[in-house]
């Protein structure tokens, strides 16, 4: 499915808006719930900013906060 096909949120059902997730930090990804002291061995789906933060276009449900983007190869979702 692509980014485009989807309109609405997949929890509540209310319309999503279109923008950019970004940060100047790494956002990992964990398979546990535990704290942890230091990402190493954690996924990376966004990496490190180095001169310029890069802007994943994602989609976004204002009433519930759920957030989509692709992490790979991300596409525009103009």
């Amino acid at each position: 499915m692509k980014m485009d096909d989807i309109v609405s949120c997949p929890e509540c059902g209310n319309d999503l808006k279109k923008g950019y997730i970004f940060s100047p930090r790494r956002i990992c990804w964990s398979d546990s719930p535990d704290s942890i002291l230091a990402d190493f061995g954690s996924e990376t789906l966004i990496g490190d900013a180095w001169l310029k933060v890069k802007k994943v276009p994602a989609l976004r449900c204002e009433e519930c906060s759920v957030v989509i983007f692709k992490h790979k190869e991300n596409k525009d979702i103009n």
